[in-house]
């Protein structure tokens, strides 16, 4: 079918718009350059004199240190606070205390207030100080006392100071010095104990070691001495090196003489299982603190000293009463 005229007659219009923008866009852009054109900047070197007082004091407001001030004292004494940070006033005994003031009474004595916030301990509660925040066994006194952090688990005091002393235990072990069979030879008699159940006789030089290992016969003395009715008898010495503990002994002829030998029973607040006889001068250990050396170095009748040693630091010396 043929189009009808005024179809024609409309693409023609268009066409004639079209072509009209198109040179009128033209006309714009030939003319672009000559609407824009950069102009020539003079130099102006003068600059105005700076206003020294003025910077001065902007220069004060910005160094100048702000101190907020503490309504709760009540004296409105002044200190620098944290803007945003409460102020932690507690209220104990009819008084107020400033938490944050160094120089205000302790809360919780001894322990300071100032040791109290830096170890983030609950300072309202009345017995925190016996509380044990980090598990360790040891309380926040102890802490505090042995100058150790109370909320880290590895910081704490010596393990030697949970040690406890039992008792003492003593065995004995006696020696008679008998006879001299030869000018070499002396017979010395174990006479029979708890731990020695029976008698031994042993015949040593000087210089020998007894068959049980327990002591060396050192020296011997020619030695007069009158008994109870004036009559002179033989009072010869024998000195004996008691192995064990490494003293020394005299033994009188016909005389019989006791050498003890002391146990302590060391037990352990940390562990209520660990309980061991110690002998004196000996040395034990705690499963807890495998690198420390304890030994036991004197064991009285009513304490016992200890002495505790960890890597190459210095030994330390501590008595224990007992319990």
């Amino acid at each position: 079918m043929n189009a009808k005229p005024w179809d024609k007659y409309l693409l023609v219009a268009v066409a004639l718009v079209v072509i009209g923008l198109s040179a009128l866009f033209f006309m714009k852009v030939s003319g672009f350059s000559e609407r824009f054109q950069l102009m020539s900047a003079v130099p102006n070197n003068e600059i105005a004199e700076t206003e020294a007082n003025v910077a001065k004091i902007a220069t004060g407001y910005v160094q100048r240190k702000l101190v907020w001030e503490t309504v709760g004292k009540g004296s409105g004494a002044a200190k620098p606070v944290p803007l945003f940070v409460s102020i932690p006033i507690v209220e104990a005994k009819g008084k107020l205390y400033d938490m944050l003031d160094p120089e205000e009474e302790p809360l919780r004595p001894p322990v300071t207030n100032t040791w109290l916030i830096t170890n983030n301990l609950d300072f309202l509660s009345a017995g925190v100080l016996a509380h044990d925040p980090d598990g360790d066994g040891y309380t926040s006194l102890e802490e505090w006392d042995a100058k150790t952090a109370p909320t880290d688990p590895d910081s704490h005091p010596p393990y030697a100071d949970k040690l406890l002393f039992g008792g003492r235990e003593q065995q004995e072990y006696t020696l008679q010095f008998s006879a001299r069979p030869d000018q070499e030879r002396f017979q010395i008699k174990r006479v029979r104990t708890r731990k020695w159940p029976q008698d031994e006789n042993f015949y040593l030089r000087v210089g020998e070691t007894s068959d049980d290992g327990q002591f060396r016969l050192d020296s011997f003395e020619e030695k007069k001495a009158k008994n109870q009715f004036g009559i002179e008898v033989d009072a010869a010495v024998l000195t004996v090196t008691y192995l064990p503990k490494g003293g020394n002994y005299q033994l009188v002829k016909g005389v019989e003489t006791v050498i003890p030998t002391y146990f302590a029973l060391m037990q352990f607040k940390l562990d209520p299982s660990f309980k061991e006889y110690v002998k004196e001068g000996d040395a034990f250990n705690l499963t807890i603190d495998s690198e420390t050396k304890y030994r036991v170095v004197k064991v009285n009748e009513g304490s016992v000293v200890i002495s505790y040693q960890t890597g190459d630091a210095p030994e330390q010396t501590v008595e224990i009463k007992k319990n």
